[in-house]
């Protein structure tokens, strides 16, 4: 089995996920106050948040074309990311109580506006939902280091929908 499928096995590997539980509609034109889905690393928590997908489920037909993206802070010195609507954070084996150093939330307030880092695909008309489902296997091509952050974001015009992220940690990569 590839390094980068998401079988947790024996429970070996910490894969952790997060989700929305109604829809949330996420923020535009990369602000520092972002609503949506945010995937924080605190400052030396020693781990590096691996992505491995990001998944959405459109509950609201946008009001206009929606291109989505994943925009990060990548300041690893600047100011902690201040969790207003924190997530549950659990093990992809669900059922463990096992915690793990990634937070997510709903909404946060980033220490800088953040920067684009990856497209993901999103409704692109108004007055209807095309595709329904958002659905980005990142597969590793991204981490998150000690004090960054990375969010679901909307260019032009905010989508509503449920949103989760699964990511693995593994020890600080430097």
């Amino acid at each position: 089995m590839s390094q980068l499928e998401t079988y947790v096995g024996n429970g070996s590997r910490e894969i952790f996920v997060a989700s929305t539980q109604a829809g949330v509609a996420t923020s535009t034109a990369l602000s520092t106050t972002q609503t949506g889905i945010t995937l924080t690393n605190p400052a030396g928590s020693g781990k590096t948040l691996v992505l491995l997908q990001l998944r959405g489920a459109v509950s609201v037909a946008p009001a206009g074309a929606s291109p989505l993206v994943l925009a990060a802070n990548v300041n690893p010195i600047a100011a902690a990311v201040t969790q207003t609507t924190p997530l549950t954070v659990r093990p992809a084996n669900l059922g463990l109580t096992k915690t793990g150093a990634g937070l997510a939330a709903s909404a946060v307030t980033l220490p800088a506006a953040p920067v684009v880092v990856r497209s993901v695909q999103g409704p692109v008309a108004a007055s209807s939902v095309t595709p329904a489902a958002v659905s980005d296997d990142i597969n590793g091509a991204l981490s998150v280091s000690p004090g960054c952050a990375i969010s679901l974001s909307s260019l032009t015009t905010a989508v509503t929908g449920v949103w989760s992220i699964v990511w693995e940690e593994v020890a600080e990569i430097s």
